[in-house]
């Protein structure tokens, strides 16, 4: 239920060619369909004189929002190759638009399928995941003195902080592994000498860069 899963933190492109027909591979991180759509458009504005912008999307933990689309090349030689290469990484939360310049010569179905895929999976090595792990969520307490020093020791441990808010104290909003729990909690005692709290506030998913 609670099963680890891969995410797409930012995003890359690449570029591949064949018999003069160049293959540009853009990818972004998406949350939701309404992102994913205003980032092809945002593509085909951009790429608005080239033949083709094929494109796929993975939304979700458990990939609860497909789409993919061939942007007039022939079925499935564009948009199902894309997604595929989503599907098979498992990257979730991630879309890519693939854009193809006409060199000139027909590539015929097979070999257009294979030069979108390759262009997909040259932009997604290019960009950079993370691992969502089942763990603990947490909140870090601190006068401003401290806060700094913590705010250092999180990024440098890559602690995921997911908020960070400044009142009266400054209060962390953490997330990491049930077997780090520990670790970062002796740390926060240790770096504010016992001045910090630290308390669990519930279970969630944490991130880990990969």
């Amino acid at each position: 239920m609670n099963e680890p899963y891969t995410i797409l933190l930012e995003g890359g492109e690449a570029e591949t060619e064949l018999k003069k027909s160049r293959f540009i591979a853009h990818v972004t991180p998406v949350s939701t369909e309404e992102e994913a759509q205003a980032f092809v458009t945002s593509m085909k504005k951009q790429y608005y004189d080239a033949r083709h912008n094929c494109y796929a999307y993975v939304i979700g933990k458990d990939a609860d929002k497909v789409k993919y689309a061939d942007d007039g090349e022939p079925a499935q030689t564009g948009g199902l190759p894309i997604y595929n290469v989503l599907k098979e990484t498992g990257v979730r939360n991630a879309a890519i638009v693939v854009t193809r310049y006409f060199g000139g010569t027909l590539l015929g179905a097979g070999p257009l399928a294979r030069m979108y895929g390759e262009a997909a999976k040259l932009g997604l090595e290019a960009s950079k995941t993370g691992v969502m792990k089942y763990g603990i969520s947490a909140n870090v307490r601190s006068d401003y003195a401290d806060g700094e020093k913590l705010r250092r020791h999180f990024e440098k441990q890559k602690v995921e902080v997911v908020n960070i808010n400044y009142d009266a104290e400054v209060c962390f909003f953490i997330r990491c592994g049930f077997e780090r729990f520990e670790e970062i909690e002796r740390d926060v005692i240790s770096i504010t000498a016992s001045k910090a709290l630290i308390e669990k506030t519930g279970e969630a998913y944490y991130c880990e860069e990969q």
